[in-house]
């Protein structure tokens, strides 16, 4: 993964903007600083995609602005893996988690399952 390039204070910025501001994934507001670059399509297929279709992952259209926890969380997983993982997790948190059991069993925490729609989709929605 040697191919991740430093990115210009212009680049940053343009990345910065696409989501006014906010975190591609939970649509937390997020200061420039703070902001992580993610690779919508991860790195990790950097090569794959140069082969098969000339493609460099670190083009514009394949960034997004990110906070640390969704850019940590998503890592290497596709949108679908990432969309997949979060909507996984009341079932995760039910399995694993005495506290979690407990808060909802006190009425404290309402699982409330639901498909997730990043923050970007629903800027791409209101545009379209």
């Amino acid at each position: 993964m040697g191919n991740r390039k430093r990115w210009t204070a212009a680049e940053r910025e343009s990345v910065y903007q696409k989501t006014g501001g906010r975190c591609a994934y939970c649509g937390k507001a997020i200061e420039r600083r703070q902001m992580q670059i993610d690779h919508v399509i991860p790195m990790e297929f950097y090569e794959t995609y140069k082969v098969v279709d000339g493609r460099d992952l670190n083009d514009m259209d394949n960034l997004l602005p990110a906070c640390r926890s969704c850019n940590n969380y998503k890592d290497t997983l596709t949108l679908d893996k990432f969309r997949a993982a979060l909507e996984h997790m009341p079932l995760v948190l039910e399995r694993d988690s005495t506290t979690y059991r407990n808060a909802v069993r006190f009425g404290l925490v309402t699982p409330t399952p639901h498909k997730v729609t990043f923050y970007f989709e629903t800027l791409n929605a209101r545009t379209h």
